[in-house]
């Protein structure tokens, strides 16, 4: 079949003859239909998750030149731009965005041979979606041969790697196998490459690993519980605290088929949704939730009969996937007794409370614990990192605190804080500036029991350059900001790698939503955005790739304004940020003067509501 020229003026609607592709396995049935080679293919699918099905498409499935169409897209924000990954002989290509945030998308990507179509949509992909590479040092290669839909949640990017191809033979190497780790779906190839995988000349995977049908390891004692896919299953997009919802939802179960109906109060544009209690929730499903504040469990009574096991089994699959998205499910029955089993002790727990319509940090509370708890236990590649690390490989980011400090005396909290944070891969660099030495005795015992390391730097160094000599010394993946005077709870680390995961975004941070004017005794709720895509982080919590800060050419040596040093460079070189959730980050609004010059009223005079007292049950969250 021999390539089309393209035509710059074809519209972007599909030809009527083509099929619309909803689901993974709609993909998969699609391409497997494909003539072998396939020339010139045209596919439509509903949202960007349905290319991540074609980038496992059967490699000796190829294409000259592929026409995709999105049928609904949404701009991530408005400065992001596509770029096309790495795709070899390239003749052409044609990209089209709707003028507004959410409409169809469409690319035409013409080739100079047949090209694997695996390969293709891999490139393709970063031209609809957020996407970014695996940064970090000596981490293994990974890998996919013969999987399904399934074994993308175990996946730490969004689209799967692939075996990676020789430029050249010449680069063969002797004992050196395509990847360090291999997933595979089908039992037949992975009893192939276990066969192969001791003999140094046929070696594909060192490590092959078979997933079952659920999306877990083979291996994995977790097989009948839930597995999130943090790519699919987030919060991106979700409800801010002080917004009003769309409305609330009462699932039940009738047959196979999970409904989700819109109780009193609702909008009238929430419709009900339908969906196969056996399958996964889609990204697209996902996003319907977004307005949602809470989702009532308690029609679930029926699911107690000792013949629904298998039903009740599929069901907290699904009320996971639904916890990660940031709805609040609540009033779960208690006669549920495989719920503990299948969600754990806190997220069962968080499902049976009750819960009352809330605005604000109440609303945030539940929501965040409950859909932490739910990514964290649940998440896909928590799993195969878990697999690896028993096995002495680090598949988790290794993170480096910096903070950098004048005041020696105001700073343990901060370091001891730090070294109170439940995520396990931290190290911690003290900066300090211009104090005269010795340090106080409360540093020193609390850096002594945090094993940080301590730079020393005298006062006539520029703030910036002090940074940057931290970041120097850091041996981490990824590199958070710390300030030596705000408060920090002990999930703020884990919060900010969860996000980097999920969002996929080049640098991640909190906001100064939660505000402490110490001068007033007061704590102010600030009306920011979360759980979005945006170029504004907090200075004093925010992360990104040691690869990305080395890239943009990290703090420039400057007095002041040096966060916002790393977030211009960071934007102009084509980066995006992301912000999740605040809760446990309190920005401090010290009475002793600030360098940020603005009078507490117009700060006051901005909140969504206010408390006379510090509130720790931010920090705690």
């Amino acid at each position: 079949m021999t390539s089309q020229p393209i035509n710059p003026d074809a519209p972007i609607a599909a030809p009527p003859e083509e099929t619309v592709l909803a689901s993974a396995a709609e993909v998969g049935a699609f391409v497997a239909g494909l003539p072998r080679p396939g020339g010139f293919v045209k596919i439509v699918v509903e949202d960007v998750d349905q290319i991540r099905a074609l980038t496992i498409a059967d490699p000796s499935i190829t294409v000259s030149r592929l026409s995709l169409k999105v049928r609904r897209w949404e701009w991530p924000h408005r400065r992001w731009n596509g770029r096309l990954g790495w795709l070899p002989g390239v003749l052409r290509q044609m990209v089209r965005y709707p003028a507004r945030s959410v409409g169809a998308s469409w690319c035409d990507i013409e080739l100079r041979d047949e090209t694997s179509l695996a390969l293709v949509a891999r490139a393709v992909y970063p031209l609809f979606a957020v996407d970014r590479g695996h940064h970090g040092f000596g981490h293994v290669q990974l890998g996919t041969d013969a999987v399904d839909a399934a074994a993308l949640a175990l996946l730490p990017t969004r689209t799967a790697p692939g075996i990676p191809e020789l430029p050249v033979d010449q680069l063969q190497g002797v004992g050196l196998s395509s990847a360090d780790l291999g997933l595979v779906s089908s039992p037949e190839r992975f009893d192939e490459l276990v066969e192969i995988a001791e003999d140094a000349r046929e070696t594909v995977f060192r490590t092959p690993v078979l997933v079952d049908a659920y999306g877990h390891l083979s291996i994995s004692e977790r097989s009948p519980r839930p597995v999130v896919d943090l790519h699919v299953h987030n919060p991106i997009g979700r409800l801010q605290g002080f917004d009003e919802p769309e409305g609330w939802l009462a699932l039940t179960i009738e047959g196979d088929q999970l409904r989700l109906h819109p109780t009193a109060g609702s909008a009238e544009e929430l419709d009900e949704m339908v969906h196969p209690l056996a399958a996964p929730f889609t990204r697209q499903e996902i996003a319907r939730l977004r307005h949602v504040e809470s989702i009532d469990l308690s029609g679930l009574t029926a699911l107690t009969a000792v013949t629904a096991v298998d039903d009740e089994r599929t069901a907290h699959r699904r009320l996971a996937e639904i916890a990660a998205s940031g709805a609040i499910l609540h009033s779960m029955p208690s006669g549920l007794e495989l719920a503990d089993e299948m969600l754990g002790d806190t997220l069962a727990d968080l499902m049976r409370q009750p819960y009352r319509p809330a605005l604000g940090l109440v609303r945030e509370l539940r929501s965040v614990g409950q859909r932490r708890e739910a990514m964290e236990r649940f998440g896909g590649f928590f799993e195969l990192a878990g697999y690896a690390e028993d096995r002495g490989r680090r598949l988790l980011p290794k993170v480096s605190a910096v903070l950098s400090t004048m005041r020696p005396d105001r700073v343990s909290a901060v370091v001891e804080a730090l070294a109170a944070q439940r995520y396990p891969h931290l190290e911690i660099i003290v900066a300090v500036h211009g104090a005269e030495a010795p340090l106080p005795g409360e540093l020193e015992d609390a850096i002594k029991a945090a094993d940080a390391t301590v730079l020393l730097h005298d006062r006539a160094t520029p703030f910036g350059a002090v940074l940057a000599d931290a970041a120097r010394h850091a041996s981490g993946d990824l590199i958070v900001k710390i300030d030596d005077d705000d408060v920090y709870g002990p999930q703020v680390i884990g919060d900010l790698v969860l996000a980097y995961l999920y969002s996929s975004a080049d640098m991640v941070g909190k906001t100064t939503e939660y505000l402490y004017l110490e001068a007033l005794g007061h704590t102010v709720h600030r009306t920011f955005t979360t759980e979005a895509y945006h170029y504004q982080l907090a200075g004093g919590a925010m992360m990104l790739s040691t690869a990305m800060l080395n890239e943009v050419g990290g703090w420039r040596p400057t007095p002041n304004s040096t966060d916002r040093s790393v977030l211009i460079r960071v934007g102009n070189a084509g980066g995006i940020g992301y912000r999740t959730t605040s809760l446990g980050y309190v920005y401090i609004r010290h009475a002793d003067g600030h360098t940020w010059k603005r009078d507490e009223s117009s700060l006051v005079a901005g909140a969504f509501e206010q408390w006379p007292r510090f509130m720790s049950e931010i920090v705690d969250g």
